[in-house]
């Protein structure tokens, strides 16, 4: 603390002596040093931890928030998800249906979301994308048909087994 108290002094003293203002770098050296510091300093650990539910309609909006989210509903009958400056995974490989057709609606915005699916889904995937993707790596098997319509704005969809 005294260095840098003693640093401050010494400017002061520069300062006066040859009217060269030294403030003007010191605060931009300032802001960018808080900047690498918020890029390369300590980073945040997130948990890992799935949630598990139950739930036989999905309805979930995600803010800012990461999710690892596995789905164990006895009759799955579809649902929303809104990803906004998020991203993580939704497990349905363990859920059944009665349906034969389920009907899902995806939006991500500055975001992704990795929906993996059971085997025994078809998916019919309808999206639009505006500087993002989605891919669609799911084996094209089984009786029950998951329609999944959705938008990814600079975001992303993956669909998988």
């Amino acid at each position: 603390m005294k260095v840098i108290l003693g640093l401050f002094l010494i400017l002061i003293g520069i300062n006066i002596l040859t009217g060269i203002s030294f403030f003007n770098y010191i605060f931009a050296a300032l802001i960018i040093y808080i900047g690498v510091r918020m890029i390369f300093g300590k980073k945040q650990e997130y948990r890992n931890d799935k949630t598990l539910s139950h739930e036989d309609v999905l309805n979930e909006v995600f803010v800012f928030s990461p999710i690892n989210k596995a789905v164990e509903s006895g009759n799955f009958k579809g649902g929303d998800v809104v990803m906004i400056f998020s991203g993580g995974q939704i497990d349905l490989s363990q859920a059944k249906t009665s349906s034969k057709v389920i009907d899902m609606e995806i939006a991500t915005i500055f975001g992704g979301i990795k929906l993996i699916i059971p085997k025994e889904w078809k998916v019919n995937f309808q999206g639009v994308s505006i500087i993002g993707g989605s891919t669609n790596n799911s084996a094209a098997e089984g009786d029950v048909i998951l329609n999944i319509k959705g938008v990814t704005i600079m975001g992303g969809v993956e669909i998988s087994n």
